[in-house]
């Protein structure tokens, strides 16, 4: 009987969200100002790191405007001033109901898909840097461009691999709602790096697949905004709605290799190099690129790093800046785990 009224009350309140969002048009404000950006975002916490991919932006491509998606209070004037940012808080959103679901959490990046201040714009998670200027890459014509270039799973293929429902979605699962849906033959993606045109999926039709995870548990994997970013761009694109393509524009090297990145770096010491072979994004997901991780590769975001911090420092004050960065997160480790510890305690 409990278990029936809880089904009951969460309908109800399900369909009280739908209701909703039909007030969500009256309710965009900021204006388009470029038909080309970048855009890249941080919370307190990773403010250190979208430093250095701001320098990286600037550096490799100086005349494209960046767009900062701040998910917090915290000051970030310094580095508005430093490269010339338009800066898009989450807390200033005009949607109460946006703001609750992209603030403190990874969607805070769609900010930029529905309130930002550019038609068509790259998007580079913090652990991402600009690696050589790749925008003559960068595929304006289409809705939607996959930094990425192989296929996933093939297009005749019978069985669901076990990582699909991990990091994305079920297929049995989804299609109780969308029962058309091809899972197959696609490129699946990560969430941090691509290119798209603004509002190329509309706020209204976000917020219903959220509603979806709600009336079904383990429709989506436990991946933020990943899986529905991936169950949206290719669900669109076999419907008609939307054009998409994939392109080779993204290095990670947990799973490309260092070798790469490692050549490019030759000859340049702590400086970004002058040529790139091959130019893209490197972005370092995994395993964050700290010089206090040895098992991580970090030494071209630490170039990154150090190009930021020599905009207003001598290299050796550069140098002392990083390490003062790094002994911070130590130090918020180290309080992390003693936390645990005694709560641990309390609780045993």
């Amino acid at each position: 009987m409990a278990s029936s009224l809880r089904c009951r009350s969460d309908a109800r309140q399900i369909r009280v969200e739908r209701v909703v969002l039909n007030a969500l048009a009256n309710e965009r404000s900021m204006k388009v100002q470029a038909p080309f950006g970048f855009v890249t975002g941080c919370h307190a916490g990773d403010k250190f790191m979208v430093q250095a991919t701001l320098a990286s932006m600037r550096h490799y491509c100086p005349e494209v405007p960046i767009c900062l998606v701040v998910d917090g209070s915290f000051d970030v004037s310094d580095l508005e001033s430093e490269y010339g940012l338009i800066v898009l808080r989450v807390s200033e959103l005009p949607s109460q109901q946006m703001r609750n679901l992209v603030g403190g959490n990874p969607r805070a990046k769609h900010a930029a898909r529905w309130e930002g201040p550019f038609e068509f714009y790259v998007w580079l998670d913090s652990d991402a840097i600009v690696w050589g200027d790749f925008t003559p890459h960068v595929r304006t014509d289409v809705d939607f461009q996959i930094f990425w270039s192989d296929i996933s799973i093939p297009a005749d293929a019978t069985e669901i691999p076990p990582w699909l429902p991990h990091f994305y979605f079920d297929p049995k699962k989804l299609r109780n709602f969308d029962p058309e849906f091809d899972w197959r033959g696609n490129a699946y993606f990560s969430a941090g790096v691509f290119a798209c045109k603004r509002d190329v999926i509309p706020f209204e039709k976000w917020i219903e697949a959220e509603l979806w995870g709600k009336e079904m548990p383990g429709l989506f994997g436990d991946f933020s905004d990943q899986p529905l970013l991936n169950y949206f761009v290719h669900s669109m694109t076999q419907r008609g709605e939307i054009k998409s393509t994939m392109s080779n524009l993204q290095h990670i090297w947990v799973q490309d290799g260092k070798g790469e990145l490692m050549k490019d770096c030759t000859g340049a010491g702590w400086h970004f190099p002058t040529a790139i072979r091959r130019p893209r994004v490197a972005h370092f997901c995994g395993r964050k690129p700290l010089l206090s991780d040895p098992k991580a590769y970090s030494r071209p975001f630490t170039v990154a790093r150090l190009e930021h911090h020599r905009r207003r420092r001598s290299h050796l004050g550069a140098w002392q800046a990083i390490m003062n960065e790094e002994a911070g997160i130590l130090v918020g480790k180290m309080k992390g785990r003693f936390r645990r510890y005694a709560t641990a305690l309390v609780k045993g």
